[in-house]
């Protein structure tokens, strides 16, 4: 028989025996590229990977995708005095997300009885950098025939949308963004053809018009008829339909209802003068009135740039006078605007 000798076990080597948990998964989990980490706080130290990030590559992506979502990947509009706003959609917000790789969005959400307040989190898990970004979605949003309850839905996802695009975007190389925006606006260009045009401008005009917006006030906006509209046009209606979709603006604020007045004001200026009649009808002379007399200065010259002009053009430009109902009743302190602003959109159309 074997004498077995018993001998106690000292503290250190009890503290060392450790419970059998399986096989580790160690090496099949940094085999396929994936990191391990350990999260103590809302925010990520930066992990190592196997593969790490390849700015070019995510590049490239980018541009490759942008070239083939054309019009989905931007929106913009102008406003008064010119000036373009744009950016980039949701869509290039989760094309960039997704080629960019190794990151994370997080979301917390509040609300009011009227608002839900997003606060989304953008983290790089390679390099460990965080961002977060605020926003704030209304409850009520005019979503037609949706009950109350439904809407009250669509307006939570159409918040939570934006601000994972607004994190996003404000994580990405503004350089990209800006690239990629421009690319998918030269796709959108190069695939209207002169032979498709006709139907590029009746889709445009199909869409807008189940958002209540009517022809006549899309040619306002542009002051341009829908025959004259360029391919430069359609690149850009296509913009405010994404804006319109992405519920960014709404559609009356895209294409302002059209101001009766100043269209009267406008047919007024543009009616021919009396042709002279020959001499065996001249009637006998009469008083002359206030009406009758000759024409100012000021009218001639808006007639000669009338004649240049389309009506839609001359109408939007004379909103300046300030809602006059006769080209007599133009104030004087308003004429110099409205012949500066007349003499731009001449030279404009060359």
């Amino acid at each position: 028989m074997t004498d077995f000798k018993e001998e106690s076990l000292s503290l250190d080597v009890l503290e060392g025996i450790q419970t059998f948990a399986g096989p580790s998964k160690l090496p099949e989990v940094i085999e396929q590229g994936q990191a391990l980490q350990q999260v103590k706080t809302q925010y990520t130290t930066a992990v190592k990977v196997q593969e790490p990030r390849s700015i070019a590559r995510f590049a490239s992506n980018v541009m490759q995708e942008a070239a083939l979502a054309g019009s989905s990947f931007y929106y913009g509009w102008t406003v008064k005095g010119g000036n373009k706003i744009e950016g980039g959609s949701i869509d290039l917000a989760m094309c960039l997300f997704r080629n960019y790789g190794n990151c994370v969005i997080d979301m917390e959400v509040t609300e009011t009885n009227t608002h839900y307040l997003f606060k989304a989190y953008f983290v790089d898990l390679e390099t460990g950098a965080t961002l977060s970004r605020l926003f704030r979605q209304r409850k009520s949003q005019k979503l037609g025939k949706f009950d109350q309850d439904r809407a009250e839905d669509i307006a939570f996802q159409i918040g939570q949308s934006k601000a994972e695009r607004n994190v996003v975007l404000k994580a990405m190389p503004g350089w990209l963004t800006d690239q990629a925006i421009n690319k998918a606006k030269e796709a959108a260009l190069s695939r209207i053809k002169p032979e498709n045009m006709h139907l590029a401008r009746q889709n445009v005009i199909t869409f807008f018009a189940e958002y209540g917006a009517t022809q006549d006030r899309i040619e306002d906006t542009l002051s341009r008829k829908a025959d004259e509209w360029t391919a430069q046009d359609i690149v850009d209606l296509r913009g405010m339909a994404t804006a319109l979709k992405e519920k960014r603006i709404s559609v009356d604020e895209l294409f302002p209802k059209i101001d009766k007045t100043s269209e009267s004001l406008t047919q007024e200026i543009l009616k021919p003068k009396d042709e002279p009649k020959p001499e065996d009808e001249k009637q006998p002379p009469v008083e002359t009135k206030e009406k009758d007399m000759p024409e100012s200065d000021f009218m001639k010259q808006v007639r000669q740039y009338g004649e240049v002009l389309s009506l839609t053009g001359l109408n939007k430009i004379l909103k300046l006078t300030g809602g006059a109902y006769k080209p007599e009743e133009i104030a004087g302190d308003k004429q110099e605007a409205v012949l500066t602003a007349l003499k731009e959109a001449v030279d404009k159309q060359g």
